[in-house]
């Protein structure tokens, strides 16, 4: 998917990238803000322009994943079967033109080119019990660090929220900290490695994979605060779980906008996987009807239980097996229901008609979704700017993999170009 490079933007561009992020999340805020089991009990679909319902109609999911993602499958070109609306086809430029790119700056991980499952980069102790994603993501973020210690002369790392490590040698074995990390406070404990070194000479570097929440403000809260922190290299995840107020806005800049809220839903929203779905439209699997059946088994939970909203149902094995009534059935037991109430079938035939509708509007959530994410690391880039800082956003992993690819890199003295040398593949 095309977008912008945070690289290229000077510091008032990036400003104003803000205000036209703010002013087109407020102007499609009904679509980021509303929850797809909700799409029959709420008519979704009904709150779409109706040139837009005609434009999507009918649309069956490989279409949608060209079309409206941007996202042909191989050789296929974009054929339109009608004149888009305008609006519609802004809507979809403007996703596009406002995002950050989430391109990095290698085509697919050579990695994996012999064995889908095992990295040819990595040696066995890092591959063991570690899924090919996770793999790809320690080679990359390990090779990024190095370069950034190399350019900015740490010669310690903190790599927060870390896990196991198993210690197989004597030398350079990672020393261990277990501390509650508070984002409003700083941890001393985070920096015992630490203690070995003078802390006027010390020089250090800061790092955390998918760092969830709040654990990613505290990373720039400690580089912002210690001296002896000269670099950060951070991949944040799990948006919807940062406090709020508190982990968002962190700019002076974006706090002042008009607009510049996002609540929990749409923070939720941008921590999906764009590229994973539109695979899976591409590929038109009968998995895509699960958002249909999950809204229609919403309908009769509000019939039998208006006062119950959006329950959480815990996982049907093999929904695309089943039939509408016998994934209702379950899923009425799961939220503690009468499975056997009485079903009216036409209308669940009815509301499964409607599936590749369900589908669309989730498509036209998910184009959006890449915007709100872009304002919360923009916002982290610009509140580090404000405090005198150098600091960049690389695509490092590949989205397909890793839909949470992008890496904040920040130092306290200017590297110029040789930022372009961190997002790079070694060959």
């Amino acid at each position: 998917m095309p977008g912008v490079s945070a690289r290229g933007l000077s510091h008032e561009a990036r400003r104003q990238l803000a205000v036209n992020l703010t002013r087109v999340v407020t102007l499609y805020r009904s679509i980021l803000d509303a929850y797809i089991i909700e799409f029959f009990t709420d008519n979704l679909w009904g709150t779409l322009p109706c040139s837009w319902q005609e434009a999507l109609d009918g649309l069956n999911p490989p279409q949608l994943a060209t079309l409206l993602l941007g996202m042909p499958g191989e050789g296929e070109v974009a054929r339109y079967r009608s004149v888009w609306p305008l609006t519609l086809l802004a809507l979809k430029s403007t996703a596009y033109a406002l995002a950050f790119t989430r391109t990095p700056g290698f085509q697919t991980p050579s990695e994996f080119l012999e064995n889908p499952s095992q990295s040819s980069r990595l040696t066995a102790p890092f591959r063991k019990h570690v899924r090919p994603k996770k793999q790809h993501e320690i080679r990359r973020l390990g090779e990024l660090v190095k370069k950034l210690s190399d350019l900015t002369g740490c010669t310690q790392v903190v790599d927060v929220g870390s896990g196991q490590v198993v210690q197989t040698g004597p030398r350079h074995r990672p020393h261990h900290v277990v501390r509650w990390v508070d984002s409003t406070a700083l941890c001393e404990e985070l920096l015992l490695p630490l203690e070995n070194s003078p802390r006027s000479e010390a020089r250090l570097l800061l790092t955390g994979l998918h760092a969830c929440g709040d654990l990613s403000v505290a990373l720039l809260r400690h580089f912002s605060c210690r001296p002896e922190v000269a670099a950060l290299a951070s991949v944040g995840c799990c948006y919807m779980k940062l406090s709020d107020p508190g982990g968002y806005p962190l700019s002076q800049w974006v706090a002042g906008l008009p607009g510049c809220e996002l609540p929990y839903r749409l923070r939720e929203g941008a921590c999906h996987a764009l590229e994973e779905y539109a695979e899976r439209l591409q590929k038109a699997g009968p998995g895509l009807r699960t958002h249909c059946y999950r809204a229609a088994l919403e309908t009769v939970i509000r019939r039998a239980r208006p006062e119950l909203r959006r329950p959480g149902v815990q996982g049907i094995p093999r929904v695309h097996e089943l039939k509408i009534e016998e994934y209702v059935q379950r899923g009425l037991q799961r939220v503690g229901l009468d499975p056997h109430l009485p079903l009216n079938l036409a209308a669940l035939r009815a509301h499964q008609a409607q599936e590749n509708r369900v589908v669309a509007f989730f498509s036209l959530a998910l184009l959006l979704a890449p915007l709100v994410e872009t304002l919360i690391l923009l916002d982290r880039l610009l509140y580090l700017q404000e405090q005198g800082f150098h600091a960049e956003l690389l695509p490092i992993f590949s989205p397909e993999l890793s839909p949470r690819n992008l890496v904040l890199v920040a130092t306290k003295r200017p590297l110029g170009e040789t930022f372009s040398v961190l997002e790079t593949e070694d060959s």
